[in-house]
């Protein structure tokens, strides 16, 4: 009994060593949760205040964008911090310059998006760019959306042994009035294979394991 067991333990861990590791890495987005901000000069009611950015480390293309304290029209609360990024029909993005694809990686991006509580329903997207190559794109509408609350959406997206070239942008995109993001995030799954040399070493050592086993059975 006790031999099988070495040598299910020992199947398990040469598996593990010969098929790769999966090592997870957050990639870091300046800030991704909107909390650095320009003073939010404009009242929209009580508990409501914003401005029409710019916004600390992201760039704007079209429409309305800014900053803004909520908290009467989420009164569960933001997913992360005080404060959110509305968009009314434009584009908020941010290029992580040096942040490029890696081959035989999986890239999740992950955005919480919210619907008002007096529910101003509109289309919005999610998009990966690595350089001018469109990676994927996440489409909704918030009105799918509980008003008050937020969703948590996700865009997944895996590479081979080549990939397209360019440094990483992530944009965040509302058709009409008014989407609300939070919390950006992007982490990289990559599968690590063990250098040749290293996997001869383990072998040896695996296969040295199993010829032990097999004498210590015999002898008993």
């Amino acid at each position: 009994m006790k031999l099988k067991v070495s040598m299910i333990f020992i199947a398990l861990l040469g598996f593990l060593l010969f098929s790769g590791v999966s090592l997870a890495d957050s990639i870091a987005i300046q800030n991704s949760s909107f909390e650095d901000t320009n003073p939010l000069n404009q009242s929209c009611g009580a508990g409501c205040t914003f401005n029409d950015g710019p916004i600390p480390d992201w760039t704007v293309s079209g429409g309305q964008s800014g900053t803004a304290m909520l908290s009467t029209y989420y009164p569960g609360g933001i997913p992360d911090g005080s404060l959110v990024a509305f968009s009314n029909g434009s584009t908020i993005s941010q290029t992580l310059t040096g942040t490029t694809l890696q081959a035989n990686s999986t890239y999740i991006l992950s955005v919480f998006v919210g619907d008002r509580t007096d529910n101003e329903v509109s289309d919005y997207s999610i998009s990966l760019y690595a350089g001018s190559t469109l990676l994927g794109t996440f489409s909704g509408s918030n009105g799918s959306i509980t008003p008050g609350t937020f969703a948590q959406e996700f865009l997944t997206y895996s590479t081979g042994s080549t990939v397209a070239a360019g440094d990483l942008t992530i944009d965040l995109t509302s058709a009409g009035i008014q989407t609300d993001f939070d919390d950006v995030q992007l982490t990289v799954n990559q599968v690590a294979t063990p250098e040749p040399s290293t996997l001869l070493m383990l072998g040896s050592g695996i296969f040295g394991m199993l010829g032990f086993a097999f004498r210590k059975s015999s002898a008993v």
